[in-house]
């Protein structure tokens, strides 16, 4: 007996080396049964007799007897398996936190299509270079120009409310008008005032005949004499504002809305 229970603990490091709840071979599920296998579970191996799926796995111990001479009945072993179903206190256990392990040779496998450290290398400097390209975007402060209506915003951008019917102007910090940023100005239309005007003198001189000698003479070289008059423009415009907008299209503008 301690010779198989020696030749036993060898194949209970192979228990060790899978890891807790873990699938050695067998465990397939096959629609609602779970093939057979042997499974490993805090370093110990064990039978797994499989089964219809359930949530929980318990240790099943059977003991094995054996009558001897004296015709006494002894425990001889004890036969543990692994079932589906409930056992009591810590002796239960989720099907859903069994891992089944893979092959060695799907192991190489996965090793031989691994990514070599300059390919790693590569990606993290392509990475990194997305990472600073697209920061503006992830730290915010960028705003898009959005031809579609405000409902088919896609997920993770939201309308930017500030720039509802307005454009935009470049910061300039050499020009009070533009040196403040976040500052709004201007206007849709625009009247036309005295002071907006071009500085021009504007005047008019009429040469009438005296009233008195308007029968003869005149422009020929005659004798009659001529005096000069002063008149005045009635200004003849209603003040109407007029539209300053240059051609555009109407559209939204959407700014990051994810970190």
């Amino acid at each position: 007996m301690a010779l198989i229970e020696e030749a036993y603990e060898i194949f209970e490091v192979l228990g060790d080396l899978a890891g807790n709840k873990t699938i050695l071979s067998g465990g397939e599920v096959v629609g609602s049964f779970v093939n057979p296998g042997i499974v490993a579970i805090d370093g110990k191996l064990y039978y797994f007799e499989g089964g219809s799926v359930s949530s929980n796995l318990y240790i099943h111990t059977e003991p094995i007897e054996k009558v001897f001479e004296s015709q006494e009945s002894k425990v001889l072993i004890e036969k543990r398996t692994v079932k589906f179903g409930t056992g009591t206190g810590s002796n239960n256990y989720l099907w859903s936190e069994f891992v089944k392990l893979s092959t060695l040779k799907e192991i190489q496998v996965k090793l031989n299509n691994m990514a070599s450290q300059p390919d790693v290398n590569a990606l993290a400097q392509r990475v990194a270079a997305l990472e600073l390209k697209t920061s503006p975007i992830v730290n915010g402060g960028v705003v898009f120009v959005w031809k579609k209506p405000v409902s088919e915003i896609p997920a993770g951008w939201k309308e930017c409310q500030d720039f509802r019917g307005k454009t935009v102007m470049g910061w300039n910090p050499n020009d009070n008008s533009f040196s403040t940023l976040g500052a709004e100005s201007g206007s849709k239309t625009k009247i036309i005032t005295k002071q907006n005007l071009p500085d021009l003198t504007t005047s008019l001189s009429l040469l009438n005949p005296y009233e008195g000698n308007i029968g003869g003479g005149g422009f020929d070289g005659g004798n009659n004499r001529w005096h000069y008059s002063t008149g005045t423009f009635n200004p003849g415009g209603t003040s109407q504002p007029f539209d300053v907008l240059n051609p555009y299209r109407i559209v939204n503008f959407i700014e990051p809305n994810f970190q």
